[in-house]
């Protein structure tokens, strides 16, 4: 099953069981992702090479419809430490991608975290950053090696 935003923003509590944010955290954070979403891609290709010409839609074949689907993502397995494996089934992409799309998301969150100090509480911020650093930090995670 695909997981999209857009299925589970009137469940409330699966929203918050799975990201561990309520319904207008998520949507709070995702003003400051999407604009950093945005940017990233309007400057760099996916595999973060420059951008010969200016993005000006999501393409079609684009594993996220919108950066809300990119955002339930990360917080998805920053919260429950989901294998990568799972994610790939749940968000419709093999395990390599997830891979990648994890290390992208973690670096736009973190940076969004950071320009926004006070987007979510101090509590939850404090929970997020902890685990992507740890994450970063502790180099290659078990998953991303098999």
């Amino acid at each position: 099953m695909i997981q999209r935003y857009e299925d589970l923003q009137s469940d409330e509590k699966n929203l918050r069981r799975l990201t561990g944010l309520k319904k207008d955290e998520f949507k709070l954070l995702h003003q400051y992702f999407k604009e950093g979403w945005q940017t990233y891609f309007s400057n760099f290709t996916f595999d973060g090479n420059p951008r010969l010409r200016r993005q000006l839609s999501t393409r079609k074949n684009s594993i996220f419809a919108d950066s809300q689907d990119a955002l339930l993502f990360v917080l998805v397995y920053l919260k429950g430490g989901v294998p990568q494996e799972q994610l790939a089934l749940s968000f419709g992409m093999d395990q390599p991608k997830v891979s990648k799309y994890l290390s992208l998301t973690q670096r736009i969150l973190l940076s969004v975290m950071e320009k926004n100090p006070n987007i979510i509480s101090k509590r939850k911020q404090k929970r997020l950053l902890e685990i992507i650093t740890t994450k970063s930090h502790g180099g290659m995670i078990a998953e991303e090696v098999s």
